[in-house]
Order: structure tokens, then sequence, then C-alpha cells
């Protein structure tokens, strides 16, 4: 447990709740996640069990939380997180709803900003507040891509592409993952290495690599997880065609048996027919439209090649 003194070491921020007990704001620790998945279900939403600990590994300094003084609950997250280092994406932005109303989320969004600076700053902005981050807190540009959130109970495979002659689906491993970085690489034009190797690495999570035979190379990848609904999620999925993509989405539901057992959750750009074309043939129903929000400029990337993003908290793509 720690100290008086190293607890004040790590505080950056502080405040008193309505009952008069007091709370703290300080960066996030890998400890804290547990609790901050907790807050997130609080408020309906879902994230991957372990994402945030990929991520945490790239930007240990871009997780903030609110924390209760007498008993350590964590009340409130927040998150701007830079994997590109030309631009931080925002997420995880909850209070308890117990908590909401008194200050606790706005302490958490200086610090946030703190953090970001005086650099380009994105994120996925709930439909209904679209308009207070453009007009209140400066996030003025919209992109004219948007991301469809589709959720399904219950999955269709047989008409998604079950097989490619020259093309292998198999799990990631160790001597691919160069590859994979690589091929990331060139669609997003930067270097996602260290949270790439993060989230192939996740427990309770599946990443499979699909391998063109006649040359060794890597076409496509995709990831699949459980989440803190105990439902799937897909994420990244990034290939080179429609069909690769269908073909590593079969394998990613078929493999892994939460995704068939108690549904899926996925993200993809409204801007990749073949993205929409996938989830529809899945059986899935759109239940959100999410603008992409920015401060400064919008970030590209070869969206032809983006067949579901890789978490719509943390990342633009």
């Amino acid at each position: 447990m720690a100290t008086s003194r190293e607890l004040n070491d790590k505080i950056i921020d502080a405040g008193q709740l309505a009952d008069g007990s007091d709370y703290h704001v300080r960066c996030m620790e890998m400890s804290d996640v547990p609790e901050a998945l907790e807050v997130w279900k609080e408020v309906g939403l879902y994230e991957g069990l372990h994402t945030i600990e990929s991520f945490l590994q790239v930007d240990p300094e871009g997780f903030f939380v609110a924390v209760r003084n007498n008993d350590g609950l964590v009340i409130g997250t927040l998150s701007g997180v830079f994997v590109d280092p030309r631009t931080a994406f925002i997420g995880l932005y909850a209070v308890r709803p117990k908590f909401q109303g008194h200050g606790i989320g706005m302490r958490l969004w200086q610090k946030m900003l703190n953090h970001v600076g005086d650099r380009n700053a994105g994120l996925h902005a709930v439909p209904k507040l679209q308009k207070t981050y453009q007009e209140k807190a400066g996030f003025k540009l919209l992109d004219e891509r948007k991301i469809f959130e589709y959720k399904s109970m219950s999955l269709r495979t047989d008409d998604l592409v079950h097989k490619i002659d020259n093309i292998a689906v198999v799990p990631m491993d160790e001597n691919m993952i160069d590859s994979a970085i690589a091929y990331d690489e060139r669609i997003l034009f930067y270097n996602r290495g260290k949270l790439l190797r993060a989230i192939f690495g996740e427990k309770d999570a599946l990443a499979l690599a699909a391998i063109d035979q006649d040359n060794g190379k890597i076409v496509g990848y995709g990831c699949i997880k459980k989440n803190n609904i105990d439902t799937a999620m897909s994420g990244p999925v990034y290939a080179e065609n429609d069909a690769v993509a269908e073909l590593i989405v079969f394998n990613l539901i078929t493999k892994f048996n939460l995704a068939q057992e108690k549904g899926l959750n996925m993200m993809v750009p409204d801007c990749n027919p073949g993205a929409i074309r996938i989830a529809q043939k899945l059986g899935m129903i759109k239940h959100e439209e999410l603008p992409r929000l920015f401060t400064k400029n919008i970030p590209d990337a070869d969206f032809d090649k983006i067949y579901c993003i890789t978490v719509a908290n943390f990342s633009p793509f």
C-alpha cells in the first residue's frame, strides 16, 4: 500500500464530493484498470478487458483517474493517448453516475488537456455531445468520415468468404509480428510497433494473420477480444481487399467461441463499403454513428484497407 507521501507525490489535482469527502486526480496505474472498466460499465459502455493495459504501455501519462480518498474507489476516468506522436486521441471519459454533477469530469478534462498541450487531438463523439465538443471544447474540425457501431447477439457467417486458395489465416506468432507492424504502418503512415506487440499478446483475445502462401507476405490481420460486458469485440481488422477481410472475420468469429455464444461489437468506417457489407452479412444491426472530431488537422490513412478500427476510445483508426 502506498504511503501518504507516495500518494501525495502522485496527486495532480484534488476536490471535494457532495457528502464532504475528498477525492484526488492522478495518472492511472495498471492496478486501476479493473475499476476503470467498472466505471465504464456503469455508464453503459464497453471496452476490452486488457485494451487499457495495452495503451497504458504506450502512453502511461495519458490516462487519468479520479479516486475517493477514504477508500481508494475509482470514481472517474479519462484518457488522451498519443500512439501517433502528432495526435492525441481522447476517450474513456466517464464518471460513476452516483458522483456525476460535481465537477469531477471537468477536473479530469483539464489534466488531460495539460498532457495534450498544443498538439492535435481527436475523439469519436457521442452524437448528442457533438455540438458541445465543437463549440465549447475546440474540436472544430469534423471529418467527413464517421464510424458505424454494429452490434449483434447472434451472428451469421454462412455468407462470408470461407476460403481463398492461396491465403492462409493463422494465429499471430512472434515470427510474424515485425511484418504485421510494417503492414500496419503502410496503412496508417506511422509506426505502432509497441502498441501492436501489446495487443497481440493480450489475454482473453485472439490475433490472426492472413498470409499469401505464394510469397509469404502478410495481406491482412485481425484481432478479437472479450470485453467488460462479457461479449466479444473486434478490432483492428486490416486487409488488402474485401475477400481477405471477410476471410479474417470468418476465422476470428469461428475460432473465438465468445462471439458465437454472446455476440459481437464492431466499429467500422463508413467510407469502406466492404466493411459495412461484412457487418450486414453477419446480420449485425447498426447501433450508432460516431462523428470524428479534431482540433487542428484531420489525420489520414488508407481507409480502403481498414475494415474495423482498433478501438473507439483510444484510436482514430
